[in-house]
């Protein structure tokens, strides 16, 4: 039967294939699509955006007083709702909602916190983003964060499934230890395989028991304890980028002209960059885009689409308003000509 199946659906079947990102994604979308069906017609419903967005200010580290509220009112502009897709549109991953929340965090971030060194004036103290991002600062608290279930030499969550055969013969006796809990604690289900008609002998299973000595292994970290480790180590991290934080030189704009450089001043949002592939991304913001794509498990590749995408929207948004500037001030101009003339 196996070799009358499509590829998918063997690949599927296959325990040794290991999930990507973007997989996920695509299982939700085409769950969502089942359920949109005619016989069924069920709509999934929007995703809570303001508390996801919240979680991810906070997880990223960001400063939520510009943030926050410049994702929201671009939803707005744009009439997102963050809701699933009732049919599927090729190729514009904008659509997905998650996806399209994190690519308006991100293009909120390019305005307010580039990732260049282009030095950037505020109006006024109580214009938003007057506090500029330390992205060394960033990057270097990012990267001990990831490291900390590795610290000590340990596998560290979630790096078990990685370890390759050629891997093991370099691994320590605790990495080894490390890694045979977790695939007992995975894989083997010892009740299951004594009660199964066709399970393993008993026997069998005597002469080879599972588990260390003493009884069935425990995990010496409860999960409520990593959960209140993780909370901790991201309040650190939390504290230690909101410290780096530093002061823009704010320039009122009747001092625009007194300013002796010679140059404009460059306000927030001026040089804004539009990314098109990993590669063209510099140190601080290929961090910070891998960061943002691991929060909803997909590729920085995939992030990168959704940015532009976004971006061309709000192009369109912005040649459209324009336009109709241009063209009501053209009917302006004409209904006074038009009055001169009676007159």
């Amino acid at each position: 039967m196996r070799e009358r199946l499509p590829a998918q659906y063997l690949e599927a079947l296959d325990t040794q294939s290991i999930l990507e990102a973007d997989n996920i994604r695509d299982a939700v979308q085409e769950l969502s699509l089942f359920y949109s069906q005619d016989g069924i017609k069920i709509t999934m419903p929007a995703i809570n955006h303001p508390l996801l967005l919240f979680r991810y200010i906070r997880d990223l580290a960001l400063p939520p007083v510009e943030i926050y509220p410049a994702v929201r009112r671009t939803a707005k502009l744009l009439n997102m709702n963050f809701t699933f897709l009732q049919s599927y549109i090729r190729q514009n991953v904008s659509y997905f909602p998650e996806i399209a929340l994190m690519a308006l965090l991100v293009i909120a971030v390019k305005i307010y916190h580039p990732f260049d060194t282009i030095d950037r004036h505020p109006r006024s103290l109580n214009d938003p983003g007057t506090l500029a991002m330390n992205w060394d600062h960033w990057c270097q608290l990012q990267e001990d964060h990831d490291s900390r279930d590795t610290a000590g030499g340990r596998l560290g969550r979630g790096n078990e499934i990685k370890v390759t055969e050629s891997e093991t013969f370099g691994l320590s006796g605790d990495q080894v230890d490390e890694y045979l809990d977790w695939f007992e604690k995975t894989y083997v289900d010892e009740q299951r395989a004594r009660n199964h008609p066709r399970g393993y002998p008993e026997q069998l299973l005597d002469m080879f028991p599972t588990g260390k000595p003493g009884g069935s292994i425990k995990s010496p970290v409860s999960p409520e304890m990593e959960r209140r480790s993780d909370d901790e180590a991201l309040q650190h991290k939390l504290k230690a980028v909101q410290g780096s934080l530093k002061l823009r030189e704010v320039v009122l704009d009747q001092d625009e002209d007194d300013v002796q450089s010679g140059q404009p001043i460059n306000r927030l949002g001026s040089y804004y960059k539009r990314y098109r592939k990993v590669e063209d991304l510099n140190p601080p913001a290929k961090a910070f885009h891998e960061a943002a794509a691991g929060l909803i498990a997909i590729k920085p590749h995939t992030l990168l689409v959704a940015v532009m995408q976004i971006e061309s929207k709000l192009l369109a948004f912005r040649r459209k308003q324009l336009k109709d500037l241009e063209e009501s001030g053209a009917e302006e101009v004409k209904s006074q000509d038009e009055g001169d003339e009676i007159e």
